[in-house]
């Protein structure tokens, strides 16, 4: 019959798939748009028919959804921005835009007109040396920011500021660039990662300050009868992190059965206020609720009644149990400046939020607390983490462990 097409013959665009005889690999095939507009065809390459199909779905998946297939000849630049046009469907708002930073101020000005496939370590290896001795004042633009009159750095024979981007920051710049190019060695367009080939130093992590209860009490003395009370004691007792404390909602609260769940953070992206999940699969969980906490949750879920009802129809509810005084998420630096006045009156300037966390797990072990059940109070990903940041020896327990040493010949 006319218009009907004959058994076993493809459509264009369905693709093909098929195993290659010289080495019995699976290739699956298809016609797709690349980054140049071009429609070229794409192969993908299985060990089993099952993989191939998968790899061909997903290949005509990318294609119905406007995603081109990068070319082979693309430059770095050019990668990065069809690799960040991924991270942004794939992690938090606020991964994102951290490596958009990175990719905007450090990678692109320094490699992005580079041939991707063409890219070796040694040019790897020159880019970090350049990072690390930039001068994050002008890379970041502060010139342009500077008030009239202030001396501009680096720039009218001003000498620079010597602002250098520490070993934090570089090696998140370098893991930036090594998890970019991983990408595209999955993708095929590159046949390993240089990435990889350049080591950078570790940072050396701070040991966890957690502070004495005395101290952690004195501190919560001076916060009663503010309205941040409450989220202090919380942070205090249950080591909830800033973002998790501000996304926390009344429905992850169960008096009843006395548990908390950690389900959102609030954050700041790219100057704007973003609710979003949690930091990771562990950090989303449901943690037992002490008895204090309890009890000054529940007075403070009276407390925001009554500035409900002092807002009237200013308040807008999202369910928050620290919200702003009109329902909103709460903007971290508000809380960042109570915390920063607090700690003034309290006598101890050089606390941080963050500490009360660290108090939680500290005393946990202190306490002899089994490390993987501080893992699991604390919702760090592994356990090395939780000992390696914050389990330490205070001076009391070394002291008992080398008098254990019996010297009586001497």
């Amino acid at each position: 019959m006319a218009g009907e097409r004959k058994k076993g013959r493809k459509v264009n665009g369905e693709g093909s798939i098929y195993q290659r005889s010289s080495d019995g690999l699976w290739v699956a095939s298809a016609y797709v748009y690349v980054s140049s507009g071009r429609i070229e065809r794409r192969s993908r390459y299985a060990r089993s028919f099952e993989e191939a199909r998968a790899k061909l779905v997903q290949l005509q998946s990318n294609n119905e959804q406007g995603i081109p297939v990068p070319d082979r000849t693309m430059t770095v630049g050019e990668y990065m921005e069809h690799w960040l046009s991924v991270v942004k469907e794939e992690k938090r708002l606020t991964t994102f835009h951290g490596y958009e930073s990175v990719v905007r101020l450090h990678i692109v000005p320094a490699l992005g007109k580079k041939r991707l496939d063409r890219l070796t370590g040694a040019d790897v290896r020159h880019f970090m040396g350049v990072v690390r001795a930039k001068c994050l004042c002008c890379t970041n633009g502060r010139n342009a920011r500077r008030r009239a009159g202030a001396d501009p750095c680096c720039r009218d024979g001003h000498p620079c500021c010597g602002r250098r981007p520490s070993p934090r920051q570089v090696q998140y710049i370098h893991a930036v660039l090594r998890n970019a190019l991983s990408n595209a060695e999955r993708e095929e367009l590159v046949s390993r990662n240089v990435a990889k080939l350049v080591k950078v130093s570790t940072p050396r992590y701070k040991i966890g300050k957690g502070l004495r209860v005395s101290q952690a009490k004195a501190l919560l003395k001076e916060a009663e009868g503010t309205r941040w009370y409450a989220l202090y004691v919380t942070a205090a007792t249950l080591g909830l992190r800033h973002g998790e404390l501000l996304g926390l909602r009344w429905e992850d609260v169960d008096f009843e059965r006395a548990t908390l769940t950690v389900a959102q953070t609030v954050a700041r992206a790219a100057g704007q206020l973003y609710v979003g999940p949690a930091k990771s699969d562990a950090s989303e969980s449901t943690i037992p609720l002490p008895k204090v906490t309890r009890r000054v949750l529940e007075a403070h879920r009276e407390r925001q009644e009554m500035e409900r009802a002092d807002a009237g129809e200013a308040w807008q509810d999202r369910g928050l149990v620290f919200p702003s005084t009109i329902g909103t998420p709460m903007e971290p630096r508000n809380l960042n400046r109570h915390f920063a006045e607090l700690r003034e009156r309290a006598g101890m300037p050089d606390v941080r939020l963050h500490d009360l966390r660290h108090t939680v797990v500290s005393l946990l072990l202190d306490l002899g607390t089994p490390p993987h059940v501080v893992q699991a109070i604390a919702r760090h990903a592994h356990v090395d983490i939780t000992m390696a940041i914050y389990a330490h020896t205070n001076l009391d327990a070394m002291r008992q462990a080398l008098d254990a040493i019996e010297w009586e010949d001497l």
